[in-house]
């Protein structure tokens, strides 16, 4: 049944929290369980991760890694028509990062020089999510970006399916980028895999990619040893919309989202009780139930609730797009216009669909190349250079209490 609140006159804070968001991986009982599976595949390595595969997928895998052959087999025997569509969506991911790449820099003054070496992790770990569907799109969404950062080693776990093999889209998907490294392996267990190693699966420096609550958790489990990227849950939208906008294609923008299930969130922010009305009746079946329709006073209080709620992604459909999308300062990704519906960015526009969500969106960021680079920063200072800075070195080192920095400046001054 589709939920319905009115915002007007009422806190923002009390409308976010009637707003549907599952604790998910913060949950006790998620984190618990998620640490007993990494621990356990720390410990037993390849036999623990099949007891788990087998345990919580139905099937136990003849082969964890899968072979390159049946990689290539997938990519040979895809359509000519989705290995277009493929090829289009990975140009257009691939353009997007290569534009935010960063750069190493350097700058002298005096003598002294600063600097920033931007460099690539060596390893990164992709988690493509299986359960409800298959993501080969999350394939490219990932690996792209690490491959414009120019990652070394990529490898990939993907649930089995009941056969005990990967999804054949996802291996062909792999086969077009050029990934070798694929392993039959899903939920908390390939965390754990990816992050300790195992006799068939060597560890990676940095996990990423979105799943289930369970690998959510796992990779907060595991984060220090490894890096991980933001915490990506299940499937938010809000949709901003004003008295414009065409009530079928709001309602389909809204059922898109809703249509992962799994504790997805579908969120329509309007100030026109007519939208409300006209959209409703157009909204069943399952994915239904995860939406809620709310009116709001005016753009402005759509914008602070969309802040204070800070979603996966936004969708304005409104005459004032520019001016709401200077405001929204919390959301993973934000389709504007009419014509742009957030399917556009899940597939083929350019940035990666790994997106925040849970509300992380207040201090995270989309997956980009900026995930799989690391920063070293270095100085160079001359002899003339140290005769400047260090007198004040040695002051600041004394007031805090070390002596042994404040002579190791000193030292070399006289």
């Amino acid at each position: 049944m589709v939920k319905k609140l009115d915002a007007r006159g009422r806190d923002v804070g009390e409308i976010v929290a009637g707003l549907r968001r599952a604790d998910g991986f913060l949950s006790a009982s998620v984190r618990e369980a998620a640490r007993g599976i990494v621990e356990g595949v720390r410990e037993g390595g390849d036999e623990a991760l099949l007891d788990y595969t087998e345990r919580f997928d139905g099937v136990r895998p003849e082969n964890i890694r899968v072979p390159i052959e049946e990689i290539e087999r997938a990519r040979e025997g895809l359509s000519a028509e989705l290995a277009e569509s493929f090829a289009f969506a990975i140009e257009n991911v691939r353009s997007f990062h290569r534009r935010e790449m960063e750069r190493s820099w350097e700058t002298s003054r005096g003598g002294a020089t600063v600097g920033q070496r931007v460099r690539p992790i060596r390893r990164a770990g992709l988690y493509v999510p299986g359960g409800h569907g298959a993501y080969p799109s999350t394939l490219v969404m990932s690996a792209v970006p690490a491959q414009v950062a120019g990652v070394g080693e990529i490898r990939v776990c993907t649930p089995p399916g009941p056969d005990g093999r990967a999804d054949e889209s996802v291996l062909a998907v792999a086969g077009l980028l050029g990934l070798e490294e694929v392993y039959a392996l899903g939920g908390a267990q390939a965390v754990g895999a990816l992050a300790f190693g195992t006799e068939t699966v060597r560890r990676v420096d940095k996990i990423v990619g979105p799943g289930n609550d369970f690998v959510t958790a796992a990779k907060l489990e595991v984060f220090g040893v490894v890096g991980i990227d933001a915490p990506q849950g299940p499937s938010e939208v809000m949709v901003i919309a004003d008295a414009g906008a065409f009530p079928e294609r709001v309602a389909r923008d809204l059922m898109a989202q809703a249509e992962h299930l799994s504790g997805a969130s579908a969120v329509l922010l309007t100030p026109s009780e007519e939208l409300v009305r006209s959209v409703e009746p157009l909204l069943s079946g399952e994915p239904s139930e995860l939406i809620t329709l709310v009116r709001v006073r005016d753009n402005a209080q759509a914008v602070e609730i969309s802040n204070e709620y800070a979603p996966e992604h936004a969708h304005v459909i409104s005459e004032d797009h520019e001016a709401i999308l200077q405001d929204l300062d919390a959301v993973g990704m934000v389709a504007i216009g009419d014509f742009t519906p957030v399917a556009l960015g899940d597939y083929a526009a350019g940035p990666s669909h790994a997106l925040p969500s849970g509300g992380a969106a207040v201090w995270a960021s989309a997956l980009g190349t900026r995930d799989f680079v690391a920063h070293t920063n270095y100085i160079h200072f001359t002899k003339d250079a140290l005769d400047e800075i260090g007198p004040h070195v040695e002051r600041l080192a004394r007031l805090e209490g070390f002596e042994n920095h404040a002579q190791s400046v000193g030292v070399r001054l006289r």
